[in-house]
């Protein structure tokens, strides 16, 4: 009457559970969400046929055409918008080329990514507990830039300290010269 479950047999029965249900679930579950990727084109497509948009034309003298020709002639071609090009808003849009003549008060506030265009790749990166230190390294020179996060929490440089590099005090403002000056500066 009583059924005896032995190791073998209850062993059996979970490799059947985690075999058969599970790796099917498994699968189910990942072809619904890859599925859900996928935006049906036709929607797209019926919509843009729906309202076309119309180029604007110069305004005339003459009075509209009749309908009858106007509704005869062939709709613009449509652009699908997977080939239209993205449009950048607002902070999207980076500004030019940074130019800087040395003074140091130049380089404070400049985010991580500005300072990468200007300056280039840094020798040395140090990670500090709520900074980074960004070290560039001249023929003369050492520079350390320190990037803490702003209440945004982007990185940006708030102090600028520069050293011979026999560690002899160096007005900052020639380093930075220096450092501008190497050809490397916004080449990297």
């Amino acid at each position: 009457m009583f059924r005896s479950w032995g190791k073998s047999s209850l062993s059996a029965h979970r490799y059947r559970f985690a075999g058969g249900g599970l790796a099917s679930a498994s699968w189910l579950l990942a072809a619904l969400l890859l599925s859900a990727c996928q935006a049906p084109q036709h929607s797209v497509q019926a919509q843009t046929a729906a309202n076309p948009i119309a180029p604007a034309q110069p305004q005339s003298s003459q009075p509209d055409p009749a309908p009858s020709q106007s509704a005869d002639a062939p709709l613009p071609k449509q652009t699908p918008l997977a080939t239209t090009p993205a449009v950048a808003h607002g902070d999207a849009i980076m500004p030019a080329a940074i130019r800087l003549t040395g003074d140091p008060k130049e380089l404070l506030g400049l985010d991580h990514a500005a300072l990468r265009r200007v300056l280039g790749r840094p020798a040395q990166v140090r990670h500090e507990v709520s900074a980074q230190v960004w070290q560039y390294v001249t023929g003369d020179c050492v520079v350390d830039l320190y990037l803490y996060n702003d209440d945004s929490g982007a990185l940006k440089v708030t102090y600028v300290e520069a050293r011979s590099r026999s560690a002899e005090q160096t007005p900052t403002s020639r380093c930075l010269k220096s450092l501008l000056e190497r050809p490397t500066a916004s080449a990297q």
